[in-house]
């Protein structure tokens, strides 16, 4: 009998607010790679910036992915359509071979799909079976995507901005705030379950040399009571914040099997601080 191998896909999920960081991680992935943006809200740019070497020798190609504009009262193609064909293309014989790819970001296929919908009825807002309708299309690229990277050997990374929900815990007493990808929920709770590994970045105050404050990137990786965080590739009871946040970096930090955390600030400890601080100036008068 012939068995299977343990690893099928390779999907890493980035969420987090813009301007977070999600999109100079996703460039720090082997190369080459393909930067997809969806929407083009200028990530293009951030790769550019952050890796012109790259760019400059290929390493980083780009393709930007939009719905058509109207012509004649009719949308021809939208974004997720593009999607399906640029995955078809790189399928073929020949194709250019790429180590990762990058889908930025997931939610703007969402994004654009309604968008149609929503022109092609006059404006009108969307009934329950056309969102639905969305529902299909976004998870069908889904599916779609996770096929490539089996067949393919390609990493896929994903990136979304994320919102805030309020949920109920099962007791049904106490409320607490999720923060969940840019998506309809049964459509993130998909994506999430497919992804082998999901982060959250963000910007937080650190305790930097002589505990000086200061602002840095930040991703929490591992487990996390109210964001569905964790990873497949690293075994973690609890989860934690870990400075600038690269590929490399990840990879050596599964390989050590522990993670090294950033030296955060909370709000505790900065009143605390601000007190003694007080204090001293006091006693100093």
């Amino acid at each position: 009998m012939q068995y299977d191998d343990f690893i099928t896909h390779s999907i890493d999920l980035y969420m987090g607010k813009p301007k977070s960081g999600k999109t100079i991680i996703a460039g720090s992935y082997p190369k080459p790679l393909l930067y997809v943006s969806v929407g083009n809200d200028g990530g293009g740019r951030v790769l550019k910036t952050v890796y012109p070497k790259d760019v400059a020798e290929g390493l980083i190609k780009v393709k930007n992915l939009r719905n058509d504009p109207a012509i004649g009262g009719k949308i021809n193609k939208t974004s997720i359509e593009k999607l399906a064909e640029l995955l078809a293309e790189l399928r073929k014989p020949g194709a250019d071979k790429f180590e990762t790819i990058v889908v930025d970001t997931i939610g703007s296929l969402q994004d654009d799909y309604k968008a149609y919908l929503e022109f092609s009825k006059g404006g009108k807002a969307l009934s329950q079976q056309e969102w639905g309708d969305v529902a299909k299309m976004v998870l069908h690229s889904k599916d779609n995507m996770k096929r490539f990277s089996e067949e393919q050997h390609v990493k896929m990374v994903w990136v979304t901005h994320t919102n805030e929900m309020e949920v109920y815990e099962t007791s049904g007493l106490n409320k607490e705030i999720r923060i969940i990808p840019d998506l309809t929920i049964k459509s993130g709770v998909k994506y999430m379950k497919d992804a082998s590994n999901i982060f959250y970045c963000c910007r937080k105050s650190v305790h930097g040399e002589r505990g000086v404050k200061t602002v840095k990137f930040l991703t929490y990786v591992g487990p996390h009571p109210l964001m569905d965080t964790g990873t497949r590739d690293m075994a973690l009871k609890v989860g934690d914040f870990v400075e600038d946040f690269t590929y490399d970096k990840w990879q050596k930090l599964i390989a050590s099997g522990e993670l090294q955390a950033a030296n955060l600030v909370s709000m505790e400890q900065d009143a605390e601080i601000k007190n003694k601080n007080a204090a001293n100036d006091g006693k100093k008068e």
